[in-house]
């Protein structure tokens, strides 16, 4: 069965939007991960080095498998140890090296499969390896107090107007309590700088009726309170298509492929729970395509939060996820 739809199926140009995915567990090593999606979906294994895979010409693109550790994949490039001066004659003493900090790394660091981008239509396919991935005993977020995973959507803007960017914003932004509370987000992703909340000097800013940029200034004041990638969703990839030189300083060192999606990072890795399915996180997603393509209730929305947020100060994020499910009428 596909997936719901969302109000806004095509691009301005008339092409299916498309979505990709991203999830992040532990229990199965990458070779392993690597094997059963061309089980799946076909396709060549190509392995730059023990920690970062490709999967290649698959029924549905390609794949991506990683150990997202900076560290660990510098130490597997040729010639690590030599680069940093230090002189390993013994090959098994400097593989006895990479397996220590591998053993340590994975009770901290997941292994990533980033999916291709594909049409929304065809969403379900995906759901065939969350089943491979379930079957083979993954750990989610849940498995470990320390296990910081996610699952990411990178979801394919209808267009790149400042008006469709500032409007899925600000339905972000409105719906971000309701989402922390119906997603029931690990502690340990709450405390970590990965998923850091918009601050609420920007959530009043962009909320405020009389907000009204243009592209560069959008832009700027974005990366002025939110000079990182690290929030809930992450504009950077397309700020970084919009305008490249006003991107590239705040991202220097940092990886930022540009690209016309929305970068949603705020779901729990929930791979190890039988009854999740990726689907459900598109159906939270989906209330805040729902909200953006609403013009008058994300205007109404808009005010009352601004009104409700000077009147409530201790207990606001819970009452207004309560609002917000009353408001838009949402049956969780």
């Amino acid at each position: 069965m596909s997936y719901r739809l969302p109000p806004s199926v095509q691009t301005t140009e008339g092409n299916e939007r498309q979505v990709g995915l991203e999830i992040e567990f532990a229990g199965i090593e990458p070779d392993e991960t690597a094997k059963i999606i061309t089980e799946l979906y076909g396709g060549e294994i190509k392995k730059e080095h023990r920690y970062s895979i490709e999967v290649v010409d698959t029924s549905l693109g390609n794949f991506r498998v990683e150990l997202d550790a900076r560290i660990l994949r510098r130490m597997a490039q040729e010639n690590i140890f030599d680069k940093l001066g230090i002189e390993l004659e013994e090959d098994n003493f400097r593989k006895s090296i990479e397996d220590i900090v591998d053993k340590l790394a994975r009770t901290v660091v997941p292994l990533e499969i980033v999916m291709p981008p594909i049409p929304i239509s065809e969403l379900d396919t995906l759901e065939q390896l969350r089943q491979a991935l379930q079957k083979n005993k993954a750990e989610g977020t849940h498995a470990s107090m320390i296990h910081a995973f996610g699952m990411h959507l990178n979801i394919e803007a209808p267009d790149l107007s400042v008006d469709t960017l500032l409007r899925y914003l600000r339905s972000f932004v409105i719906l971000y309590p309701w989402l922390v509370k119906v997603l029931n987000i690990d502690m340990t992703r709450r405390i970590s700088p990965f998923v850091d909340p918009f601050p609420e000097k920007y959530v009043r800013k962009i909320l405020s009726p009389d907000y009204s940029p243009d592209k560069d200034k959008l832009i700027e004041d974005y990366i002025a309170v939110n000079p990182t990638r690290n929030r809930p969703v992450d504009m950077m990839p397309i700020f970084g298509m919009l305008n490249k030189d006003l991107i590239a300083p705040v991202m220097e060192g940092e990886k930022n492929d540009p690209r016309p999606t929305f970068h949603y990072r705020l779901p729990n890795s929930r791979i190890d729970d039988s009854n999740w399915r990726f689907e459900l996180e598109w159906d939270h997603w989906l209330v805040v395509e729902e909200l953006a393509e609403n013009d008058e209730m994300l205007d109404k929305l808009s005010r009352l939060y601004l009104l409700r947020r000077k009147q409530t100060v201790i207990s606001f994020r819970k009452e207004w996820a309560d609002t917000i499910e009353i408001l838009l009428d949402i049956d969780e």
